[in-house]
């Protein structure tokens, strides 16, 4: 079975202005950590004996469907694994900054745990949603886990949501602000959708 690559045309959209407003080296120290982080589930998933039958670069992220059996402690694996990858970089970059004196390599750290972090926050369809998501589906069934991460979704997005105002106000950008409105958008288009275990 061949792998499929599926690039949707906002993220294409998305993808040349982002190109177009920064330089290379900046462009660069964010995609070292995002291709790091989706490096650390594939390899997981392979470990685990799933086949990678997709990738799909979509609004809502970079998306991965794979095909095969595995346990819901598998897919509690799979999720965490990219920001593990993630912060295990940045730590390693943020240490060889300070002994190299090199601006990219501090740039590209903060990156990487931003991202990492941010990814572990409990709501759908991060990473740290993922990891809730399934272990209360094995506790309690999958109506009680699309109930706590509905209402977990909502909660981490307001509160988000209100910091990134305050930010805001204080002069520290949109970024928080956006963050919060993309998350809020896509957590309850994840749980319409009951086949996500296969989207890491």
């Amino acid at each position: 079975m061949r792998t499929r690559f599926s690039i949707s045309l906002p993220v294409l959209i998305l993808a040349g202005f982002i190109y177009f407003i920064t330089d290379t080296p900046s462009l660069l120290s964010l995609l070292l950590p995002a291709a790091l982080h989706e490096l650390g589930h594939i390899v997981t998933l392979r470990l685990l004996g799933l086949r990678i039958s997709c990738f799909k670069a979509e609004l809502k992220g970079l998306c991965i469907e794979y095909r095969g059996c595995t346990s819901a402690a598998g897919h509690v694996m799979a999720a965490p694994a990219g920001p593990l990858w993630g912060i295990v970089y940045g730590l390693a970059a943020a240490w060889l900054a300070l002994r190299l004196d090199s601006g990219w390599l501090e740039l590209s750290a903060g990156i990487s745990l931003i991202l990492s972090m941010f990814n572990l926050l409990p709501a759908l369809p991060l990473d740290g949603g993922r990891i809730l998501y399934n272990i209360s589906e094995a506790l309690w069934g999958p109506g009680f886990a699309a109930r706590l991460l509905n209402a977990l979704g909502l909660a981490t997005g307001t509160v988000l949501l209100a910091l990134g105002a305050w930010l805001m106000l204080k002069g520290f950008g949109i970024a928080v602000e956006m963050a919060a409105v993309w998350l809020l958008m896509y957590t309850g288009e994840k749980l319409r959708n009951p086949m996500y275990r296969e989207i890491i």
